[in-house]
């Protein structure tokens, strides 16, 4: 039974002030290694910690309160002058926060949290009165590692810059499980030997083992979203004004039933039927900023988990942070946490490169690793930029070619925009040598799976010796699809108006067969032509007459179609019970009929299986 029964709301209402409180904290954290004399950081930390104490002994949870006691009195001394801010006593109260994180963690598994580490006490009670911090070993990124589940390997972005660098790659660890990052403590301080951490709870409940009860309060707080009183006040002005439309309306039937049917009467159904389809738009458009979030709340756990990963590496690092006050859709923010955590983790391991290094190549001692995310139209733009040794484009088709993902020819028809996407392909990885800093993460494949699933799509650019740069798009929200409608005979077909580049028309006389492949030459790109009835397995009735110049994350192609209809904004509808592969969602267009909205991804995975029965005409071929 949960040591909070009957407790359940305010519980729950605890650990998401909480966990923000404490993220915001982190941050702070990090600003005060920059500046240790200010302040207003040292006040707001302190109020932070006192804030956490106090709700944490509201819940009885004496172990929380202990923990927060003691690094509060730290931090009273810190603004006090009676202690002075080093880069072993941070390490120290890095520790501290996730020594907390951990016992959020205990608390939304429905059981009270053990005690912190004993050493890590022991060192705050021995600093408190007046002992010397010793020297500690580089903090170890716990968070980050924890919340990155595992893939299937990383990409080998030593190899890869080793040839920009002309170093050789060098393996930065051995190989540690995701258990026991999670569990590891992430300095060693007082008498512990450098290179020691704090030890691990030697009790651990079963219900808040090693990082599951982080993972239990994400899914808790799945279902729920703050919202702004002001957009509920102008959802509900909206509902009592299309009520009264509604009224108007009833009373323009009965008098139309009863005969009245003259032009003043039309004339104002005319106008309340135009007055409800405003209201109902502007409800629609209400309804859908209500599930909109600024993506500062994702991005403020990020600046931690470089500064972390940064110390444990010997490396400066400063991750900057912009468009912070940018929105996105709720469920969108949740599912790119993961994603944004390995590019920004690669960016520091792999990307930029050390002090040494650095200065050898004439670049300043600090890297800066960018996050940025803009709105640009109907679109959000996520930008994770780094300063660092960058990637060659020839070593990346070398690699892939070694390992048996493309043939020698097919990489001779690249260019670097392509061979950068090929990082993203789930055989391009390597795992003879692991780091205990990525070796187990997220692969780039995996990157690209939850973009996608976002309806979204990667870019990637990068130059040898200046850094990388990784772009996401995504749709402003995931409530709305705009899409392309397209026709086969007269059936129509959705498709999601992120991939499409370009409409052209296909001149037969002008398709050519390259490697028994039918292709196209757009503006010197030779582009595989891909007939979407073979895709879909039906016959052919004619040969198509237009392409949709398309792009995912790894290839871009021209999809064959009879037609166009339009374009449109979908409200997807999914399709719970029964979902055909290749197929995203249905929607209704306008006139009622419903549309089935097409995922290109698994039509392509599964073209070749539609190769028998291509109909009366010469069908094209698949990519």
């Amino acid at each position: 039974m949960s040591d909070f029964a009957g407790m359940e709301d305010l519980l729950q209402d605890f650990l998401q002030e909480a966990h923000d409180l404490l993220s915001d904290v982190d941050n702070k954290l990090v600003d005060l290694e920059k500046m240790p004399d200010d302040r207003g950081l040292l006040n707001d930390i302190f109020r932070g910690f006192h804030t956490v104490k106090g709700g944490a002994g509201f819940l009885n949870a004496t172990e929380l309160v202990t923990l927060c006691h003691l690094t509060e009195n730290l931090f009273d001394k810190l603004r006090n002058g009676e202690l002075h801010l080093s880069p072993e006593l941070m390490d120290l109260i890095m520790a501290a926060t996730k020594s907390v994180r951990d016992m959020f963690g205990e608390l939304s598994s429905g059981v009270q949290p053990l005690p912190a580490p004993a050493d890590l006490l022991q060192a705050l009670e021995a600093i408190l009165k007046g002992e010397a911090v010793a020297a500690a070993a580089p903090a170890v990124a716990v968070e980050a590692a924890a919340q990155v589940p595992a893939g299937d390997g990383e990409p080998d972005w030593d190899a890869l810059h080793a040839s920009v660098s002309g170093q050789p790659p060098v393996a930065t660890g051995e190989v540690i499980t995701r258990a026991e990052v999670a569990a590891a403590a992430s300095t060693a301080v007082a008498e512990k030997p450098a290179g020691a951490s704090y030890g691990r709870r030697s009790a651990d409940r079963p219900t808040a083992s090693n990082g599951g009860g982080r993972r239990v309060e994400e899914r808790a707080r799945e279902n729920t979203i703050r919202v702004d009183t002001s957009r509920l006040d102008q959802v509900l002005n909206l509902s009592g004004e299309i009520g009264l439309t509604k009224n108007r309306l009833t009373s323009l039937r009965a008098d139309i039933l009863a005969g009245k049917n003259d032009s003043e009467t039309l004339h104002a159904l005319d106008q309340a039927v135009s007055q409800l389809d405003l209201l109902v738009s502007d409800l629609q458009n209400s309804v859908m900023k209500t599930r909109m979030q600024p993506i500062g709340r994702l991005f403020q756990k990020y600046p931690r988990i470089a500064r972390d990963l940064a110390r444990q590496l010997g490396k400066d690092v400063e991750l900057v942070l912009a468009g912070e006050e940018t929105e996105v859709d709720k469920t969108m923010i949740e599912d790119l946490a993961d994603p944004l955590i390995h590019l920004i983790r690669n960016a520091v391991d792999h990307g930029v490169e050390g002090p040494a290094e650095r200065a050898a190549s004439g670049k300043s001692a600090k890297s800066l690793v960018r996050l940025e995310a803009r709105q640009e139209g109907d679109h959000i733009v996520l930008i994770v930029a780094d300063d660092g040794r960058g990637m060659s484009a020839e070593r990346i088709r070398a690699k892939a070619v070694e390992k048996g993902l493309i043939t020698e020819e097919e990489a001779n028809t690249l260019d670097d925009r392509q061979s950068f996407n090929l990082i993203l392909l789930p055989g391009f990885s390597t795992k003879t040598e692991i780091s205990d800093v990525s070796g187990r993460g997220v692969g780039m494949d995996v990157v690209k799976t939850n973009i996608q699933k976002l309806n979204g799509s990667i870019e990637i650019r990068s130059e040898p010796g200046k850094g990388s740069v990784f772009l996401i798009s995504l749709p402003l929200t995931l409530a709305i699809l705009p899409v392309l409608l397209v026709l086969l005979g007269d059936q129509p077909f959705a498709l999601p108006l992120s991939l499409v580049r370009e409409i052209l028309p296909i001149e037969r006389d002008k398709v050519q067969e390259v490697g028994g492949k039918s292709t196209l030459v757009v503006r010197g790109e030779i582009l595989p032509v891909v007939s979407l009835a073979r895709l879909l397995g039906w016959p052919q009735e004619r040969y198509p007459e237009y392409g949709v110049l398309m792009q995912t994350a790894e290839r871009s192609f021209i999809l064959g179609v009879d037609s166009f209809a339009g374009r449109d904004d979908a409200v997807i509808k999914s399709l719970e019970d029964f979902r055909p592969r290749g197929v995203a969602g249905v929607t209704t267009l306008s006139n009622g009929q419903i549309v089935l909205i097409l995922d290109m991804k698994e039509l392509l995975a599964d073209g070749g299986q539609h190769m028998e029965g291509a109909g009366r005409i010469p069908a094209l071929d698949f990519v």
